[in-house]
């Protein structure tokens, strides 16, 4: 109850906010650690945990020369951020991005189909950063189909979640592009990802697709259904991802943002870490399943 309360008063407090510009964290107190020193402590927790890669990460300092994707999920940290602090630890090794640009899917309802907040800034225990207006306002004169909206990102966490991560490696010397992705249907995600496959020639880009994979379901199941997912991700196939996730009724959340990224290069995708929340709770009968995959 006191986490329900603890989001709906953060929301209440962004919906207010002076600056619409200005996104402040929602999840902060209920996702992860709204204290600065406590986050830090938390973060550094995941790396070393018996699920995380087991070391902390190196904090870069030169700029990466070419672009790379990863697949992360979203749920609290105490559930799925060791399975993220993988990819938080293979980008570390790899340098810094100049921006990040950062979908997912919209758990709220709210927004437009494709919500692109396209200035200001994001806020989270570590300070402020600042989105890419430039890359955000070019994408928008190219995809009529997205929207300059903030609504769809007011109350979702999706994104929200990599951003105290990635600022505990790189600090704040980077911008980000959020964007929301209410329709997830494929013809939209391989626009998407023509797009992107675009913005990445104009320079080096980090792009962060944010899902987890099935849903409250046992362990049995949810293991099998994750690797059909990670199987058509893993060979790039975007047709395949969404056959299995139609067929074998899988509740991915982000497959739109995901087949984005897989149709935005010729990439060659790398399974990091799978686990489930099983792994954390104990509770083997209703589990959701995470994964970390790099793009390069």
């Amino acid at each position: 109850m006191l986490v329900f309360l603890q989001y709906g008063l953060n929301l209440f407090k962004q919906k207010r906010g002076e600056d619409p510009l200005h996104r402040k964290p929602v999840v902060s107190g209920v996702f992860y650690s709204d204290n600065l020193m406590a986050l830090r402590s938390q973060i550094e927790k995941l790396f070393l945990s018996p699920i995380g890669p087991g070391q902390l990460p190196d904090f870069p300092t030169k700029n990466i020369q070419k672009s790379f994707g990863l697949v992360l999920p979203h749920a609290g940290y105490v559930y799925s951020g060791s399975v993220s602090a993988w990819g938080i630890w293979e980008l570390s090794k790899r340098g810094k991005p100049e921006t990040i640009l950062l979908i997912g899917p919209s758990h709220t309802g709210m927004g437009k189909p494709i919500s692109i907040w396209n200035s200001g800034s994001w806020e989270t225990p570590f300070g402020n950063i600042e989105v890419d207006a430039e890359l955000a306002d070019l994408l928008l004169s190219r995809y009529d189909y997205a929207s300059a909206d903030s609504e769809g990102h007011l109350g979702e966490h999706s994104l929200e979640v990599h951003i105290p991560m990635l600022q505990y490696i790189y600090g704040r010397d980077f911008r980000i592009l959020p964007i929301a992705m209410m329709d997830q249907r494929k013809e939209t995600a391989l626009d998407l990802g023509e797009q992107f496959s675009y913005l990445k020639t104009l320079k080096p880009l980090l792009i962060i697709a944010s899902t987890d994979l099935n849903h409250y379901e046992p362990e049995n199941v949810t293991r099998r259904k994750d690797q059909e997912v990670i199987d058509a991700i893993a060979s790039m196939n975007v047709e395949r991802l969404y056959s299995v996730i139609s067929e074998l009724n899988i509740s991915m959340c982000g497959f739109g943002p995901t087949a984005a990224l897989m149709s935005s290069g010729d990439w060659k995708p790398k399974l990091l870490k799978h686990a489930t929340s099983g792994e954390i709770s104990g509770d083997y009968e209703r589990v959701v399943g995470y994964v970390s995959m790099l793009f390069e």
